[in-house]
């Protein structure tokens, strides 16, 4: 097994040690993978669980202590953050959830390992009274469909959602919105909330689904429904592989328990379906090839200056290349960015 994958498994406890000690060659490819799946935090932890004699060279390990530290600061600083935002939607008489970020890496065995990003917060009402309500104190930009940006702190990122997430189909889209409505972790009792593990288990798919799709995935999404997976009640994986299939995400499902078996030995007992063997070995690559979001997919390039129908053009060429995987999904993607383009300049959001 590649060092890279043994040391997935020890950053969850399922192993002690890799199989042979790598060379520094070894090391520095482990490295830069981690670095490129967003999983630095948690692959160093594993690193100091290993054995003396496998341990990375000394300026390896040194740069990667440097990084998880930053990390586990940013971590800190969200959740002091979550805290103020908690305060900032009561004084403005609003509800919300947490989604993924924070939320997720309560799952994990270290949460602070987990690399956090920006500040997902789904608000309860429409788009229109939710833009008014925050642009009477904070400036708010970036609208788009299902989210915008709010800037309520100076040193982190906090995206307001109007819908946790999309899909491109719209039939499945409106399906998906009716589900996560009625579904909504809302509460009275409380101004912020996280979702529980049947509500991730049907939001996360549909969030990775799109960004596979639209731009990127990497493991570092994959190991959050890992352990989100771990976290959902036998009698409810049925029902929600039920839910996948009604919302036209059956196959990319059945590709993720491939992938997640994979690279995480995921237990036959935790998979909402039998793996899917041809669109799995495909994505098994991509994720590597991707990196997190995408950011490192060599079909992601593009020259500098770019213009937006070359830029339009470009992306959907490479989301062509999942029609024959995907065809409900990818049918729709041209349409959907164009009349979202259409909307955004209509509405004056761009």
């Amino acid at each position: 097994m590649h060092p890279f994958r043994k040391l997935l498994l020890v950053s969850m406890g399922r192993a002690s040690s890799l199989e042979n000690d790598p060379t520094p060659l070894d090391w520095k490819h482990v490295y830069i993978m981690s670095r490129r799946q967003a999983l630095i935090g948690v692959l160093n932890a594993a690193v100091h669980r290993l054995p003396e004699s496998q341990l990375p060279p000394a300026d390896i390990l040194h740069e990667w202590d440097l990084l998880s530290s930053k990390i586990e600061k940013l971590y800190k600083r969200h959740e002091e953050r979550v805290v103020e935002l908690e305060s900032v939607l009561q004084r403005l008489g609003l509800r919300g959830c947490i989604l993924k970020g924070t939320g997720l890496a309560q799952l994990y065995p270290d949460p602070s390992r987990r690399q956090s990003g920006d500040i997902d917060v789904w608000v309860q009402g429409s788009r229109k009274k939710i833009i008014e309500v925050f642009s009477k104190d904070y400036r708010i930009h970036s609208i788009l469909y299902q989210e915008c940006k709010a800037d309520i702190f100076n040193d982190t990122v906090v995206e307001v959602h109007f819908h946790p997430a999309k899909l491109y189909n719209p039939f499945c889209n409106a399906r998906f919105q009716r589900w996560m409505r009625k579904h909504s972790p809302f509460s009275d009792s409380a101004t912020l909330t996280y979702p529980d593990a049947e509500f991730n288990s049907v939001f996360c798919m549909g969030h990775m689904f799109r960004h596979y799709i639209g731009g990127g995935l990497g493991l570092r999404q994959m190991m959050d429904y890992y352990y989100v997976l771990r976290e959902l009640p036998a009698a409810a994986r049925r029902p929600v592989f039920q839910t996948l299939k009604r919302l036209g995400m059956g196959s990319f499902a059945a590709a993720t328990m491939m992938a997640l078996q994979f690279y995480f030995c995921l237990e036959d007992e935790y998979l909402l379906c039998p793996p899917d063997t041809k669109r799995g070995r495909i994505l098994i690559e991509d994720l590597i090839r991707m990196g997190n979001f995408g950011r490192f997919d060599p079909r992601n390039r593009h020259a500098e200056g770019e213009t937006r129908f070359a830029r339009f053009r470009r992306r959907n060429r490479k989301v062509l290349t999942f029609f024959h995987l995907y065809p409900r999904e990818v049918f729709w993607v041209p349409i959907f960015r164009m009349c979202h383009f259409a909307w955004r300049l209509f509405k004056g959001y761009i």
